[in-house]
């Protein structure tokens, strides 16, 4: 029994320097029989003549397994364990010639490989804090952002904070919203909030969520009694092209 745990210990040590299951169980048996035919091996190995074959073939290959032909009939014998250390890394060598080689070609697939987007879903209030949180991870930049007035409604917890972090990290706004009373009284504070606030009645309507177009992605924070959600899409390409949209709407909507 002893004897039996110590081959498949040594079954599983080959597994690990890269041969398979059954490369391992037929180099061991030859090891064991020295010079042997095919069917002795496969004997040996308990596996069947046509896999012995196969596998046999495959070893010598890889320089496991050398071939002796006496009186017209193949033989085999494994070659000396020490040499394993050579063909592993002649192996090793090989194949970092061949990456080396396909290296250029494999980073140019790389750069036109369609790019899966992130799409990050946050619930509850503290959700809404956390997609909020993303827009002023980065200093210095502006988003483009349609607020509706009522979405400010159910998310005046966290305006304090995200104002204060907002103008640490110099963000600035650029929003569309509609025009009422609150909004009116909110962009009489723009310039000391690091905000400019255009209207358009048409565009915001009876909209209940946010958008916020940053340089990498969008954000939406959807907000009101039944559902508080933030949902933030990393897509450079997609917030770009909202980028433009929204520049378009900006020059038809209303300063006053």
């Amino acid at each position: 029994m002893q004897n039996c745990n110590f081959i498949m210990d040594l079954e599983l040590q080959l597994e690990r320097i890269g041969l398979g299951k059954q490369e391992a169980k037929v180099y061991l048996s030859a090891i064991k029989l020295g010079l042997a035919k095919a069917s002795q091996i496969a004997q040996k190995a308990n596996v069947k003549r046509e896999a012995a074959y196969y596998t046999l073939s495959l070893l010598h290959e890889r320089g496991f397994i050398s071939e002796v032909i006496k009186s017209g009939v193949k033989y085999y014998s494994a070659v000396q364990p020490k040499r394993i250390i050579e063909l592993i890394e002649e192996e090793k060598q090989q194949k970092t010639a061949v990456v080396n080689e396909i290296i250029p070609e494999l980073e140019a697939l790389h750069k036109v490989a369609i790019t899966r987007p992130k799409i990050e879903i946050y619930e509850g209030t503290e959700g809404l804090k956390t997609a909020a949180s993303i827009m002023t991870r980065e200093k210095n930049q502006t988003i483009y952002c349609y607020v509706p007035e009522k979405i400010l409604h159910f998310t005046p917890y966290f305006h304090p904070q995200f104002r204060m972090r907002r103008k640490e990290n110099k963000v600035f706004l650029k929003v569309i919203s509609q025009r009422t009373p609150a909004i009116e009284q909110m962009k009489k504070l723009d310039s000391q909030e690091l905000r400019e606030t255009r209207f358009n009645d048409n565009i915001i309507g009876e909209v209940d969520s946010a958008y916020y177009i940053l340089p990498k992605g969008i954000i939406i924070l959807k907000a009101n009694e039944k559902e508080q959600l933030g949902i933030y899409i990393e897509e450079p390409s997609t917030a770009k092209i909202q980028k433009r949209v929204f520049e378009e709407i900006w020059k038809t909507s209303k300063t006053r």
